[in-house]
């Protein structure tokens, strides 16, 4: 079963190739054009690997059904919210919550799912922990999105990595974690500390709510928790093991993986993948190349920002030891859904001139 995941994978990748470059020869129906969305389909299959786990005795093709229907459900639900950011961070959190509560019941997700370890033990598998830490990441990019208070972004990543390290099944799941959650974490706080002067307004139809500034204590006091919790995820998870490595039997579907996420995630063949999929040639044209060129800062296209996070992957890869399916499975998730802007907020509107009693 995990041998068709892998292969759904490379396909939606290459899917997104070709319609990248074809998207103005693709019409579809409204109603059906969130079928289109390949970025959401990995995040939803990623989800829908569990199903599985609910008929282990079923045959290949029953699973392999229950796997798209699972799939294409949450692929629905994520376009059913308004936006496209926030429905990734719902699917995603779902993963979360569901690997969450297996891990503290028998943990029959995590052994019998499409990815699972197979071994009887209820602990995250090194493959549902990569995911849980994706997962994480997905969830704190629709938080921001949504102007959630980042501190609390900062803490919920250092839990995460708390909770990978006390239920997972090799060491290198809370090392890895910790590295993610401290990397992350600390460009959080720095970006409040670089930031907080400003005030951010939030419009809610025409109520104006001022969100409070983070002060010194705020900072220090999060800081501090992160520290300790990731801390505590290395002493949980106990001293790392140099375990030798494994390429399994999917590696020729990984590699492919590997092959189209790093050719087509350069900055000259990549497409804008949140920006509709429009020709190479034509993408200084778009309404949306416009607004990236003048905003930098929430342009896609790079793996800039997910190049902070190598190290966290780098420690699951190395002490994991399957190195390849844990490189295909970030290099697909930074490609494929658009991490550059994983750590930015939305461009401060320009201040607008104050009218008082009428006066023009």
């Amino acid at each position: 079963m995990a041998g068709v995941l892998w292969a759904a994978w490379l396909a939606l990748g290459v899917w997104g190739v070709v319609s990248g470059w074809w998207a103005w020869r693709v019409v579809l129906p409204t109603r059906l054009r969130w079928l289109s969305d390949w970025c959401g389909g990995i995040l939803a299959l990623s989800v829908a690997s569990f199903v599985p786990a609910l008929a282990p005795d079923a045959s290949l093709p029953v699973q392999v059904a229950l796997l798209l229907l699972a799939g294409a459900g949450l692929l629905r639900l994520m376009h059913a919210l308004d936006s496209r950011l926030v429905g990734q961070g719902v699917v995603a959190g779902l993963g979360l919550i569901a690997l969450l509560l297996d891990s503290l019941s028998e943990g029959a997700w995590a052994r019998s799912g499409a990815l699972g370890h197979g071994m009887d033990a209820h602990s995250v598998g090194l493959l549902y922990g990569t995911l849980a830490l994706l997962w994480g990441l997905t969830v704190v990019r629709a938080w921001l999105q949504i102007e959630g208070n980042p501190l609390g972004a900062v803490v919920g990543l250092g839990a995460l990595a708390c909770w990978l390290g006390w239920k997972g099944l090799v060491p290198a799941l809370g090392w890895g974690a910790a590295a993610g959650a401290l990397a992350l974490g600390a460009q959080l706080l720095a970006h409040e500390l670089a930031q907080r002067r400003r005030m951010r307004l939030m419009l809610q139809n025409r109520i104006v709510r001022i969100v409070r500034r983070a002060s010194n204590a705020d900072l220090v006091l999060t800081g501090s928790a992160l520290a300790g919790l990731c801390l505590l995820a290395l002493w949980l998870s106990g001293a790392p093991i140099l375990e030798t490595p494994r390429f399994g039997a999917h590696a020729r579907w990984q590699i492919g993986i590997l092959i189209v996420a790093v050719l087509f995630a350069t900055p000259s063949l990549r497409f804008p993948l949140l920006a509709g999929g429009t020709m190479p040639s034509r993408i200084g044209k778009t309404p949306a190349a416009q607004a990236q060129k003048r905003f930098p800062s929430r342009s896609g296209g790079n793996l800039k920002e997910g190049g902070k996070l190598l190290p966290a992957f780098a420690l699951l890869a190395l002490l994991g030891g399957e190195p390849l399916a844990v490189a295909a499975l970030a290099s697909l998730w930074f490609w494929a859904n658009d991490p550059a802007g994983l750590q930015e907020y939305p461009p401060h509107a320009p201040n607008l001139t104050a009218r008082t009693g009428g006066n023009e």
